[in-house]
């Protein structure tokens, strides 16, 4: 008879849960080692499981597994964080739905993803203390993870003349992960928008290639806080703030990007929308 697979342990944070039966529980568990795991959680869902705790939505803990042929199978678990103040909103619920949502997709098994276990723990946290608003979190965590999973612009400078400095007017390349200045942006595509808001003419703006690109105009503090949120160390992530018309350029810069980039919304952001005024 074939041996039975070595227990081990690992921290991790439950990123999705799916009831199963009347007592046990599927649990989406993404570690910093083994990058995310499909865990069975028998009897967890009992009141007086041991396992109970570390077996909720976004809780972090220690647990020991077995592999399966499938899955993991939890055997032991001891709760670590459970980020309580995240439930006492429905809007900071559901923005920390939909972040674990992201990171779900992000990340891969077998795949070391320390750096975004630290940005799930930070943000979590975060929305749990009331430490900022949720608009500043979300924008920071869809900037960062984007990175992360390997679409990490170039924010030094403009891509055309190389200035730190782009202007009220500076935009951001969506698709191509570059800055342009306010001058170089008049350059290259002033002709093009005039084209496009021509009502008898639907011409996509296109780059120097002739391929569709998709900008978001960024004023200098909308610039400052996204170059923040892709270079500043990862304890201090959420340590910036940014006000007025930077706010909206932020968020709709932060968002672009990484709905962008994944090629498609999330449920998890609509139910977020329906529940937050954004406007503000």
């Amino acid at each position: 008879m074939a041996e039975k697979e070595p227990l081990f342990q690992t921290e991790g944070v439950v990123l999705r849960t799916t009831d199963v039966g009347d007592r046990d529980r599927m649990l989406t568990l993404l570690t910093p080692q083994y990058g995310k795991l499909s865990v069975f959680a028998r009897s967890v869902r009992k009141i007086t499981s041991s396992g109970l705790s570390a077996s909720q939505l976004f809780a972090y803990g220690k647990y020991t597994l077995r592999r399966g042929s499938s899955h993991f199978y939890l055997r032991e678990s001891s709760v670590l964080e459970t980020f309580l103040g995240i439930s006492t909103t429905i809007e900071g619920a559901s923005l920390a739905a939909y972040l674990c949502e992201v990171a779900d997709e992000l990340t891969l098994p077998d795949v070391e993803c320390r750096d975004m276990v630290q940005l799930v723990l930070n943000t979590l946290w975060t929305i749990s203390e009331n430490k900022k608003p949720l608009y500043l979190i979300k924008g920071a965590f869809e900037f960062r993870a984007a990175a992360i999973a390997g679409y990490t612009p170039d924010l030094r400078g403009c891509a055309v003349c190389d200035k730190q400095s782009l202007g009220d007017n500076g935009m951001i390349d969506v698709m191509n992960g570059r800055l342009l200045c306010s001058e170089c942006y008049q350059s290259l595509y002033q002709k093009q928008l005039q084209s496009a808001y021509r009502p008898d003419l639907n011409t996509p703006i296109t780059d120097e290639f002739g391929q569709p690109i998709l900008l978001r105009r960024l004023t200098p503090a909308a610039l400052a806080a996204i170059r923040y949120v892709l270079y500043t160390p990862a304890k201090r992530q959420f340590a910036f703030s940014v006000e007025d018309e930077g706010i909206l350029l932020f968020r709709d810069a932060c968002e672009s990007y990484l709905l962008h980039h994944v090629g498609h919304g999330y449920k998890t952001l609509s139910f977020y929308k329906s529940v937050i005024n954004e406007s503000t």
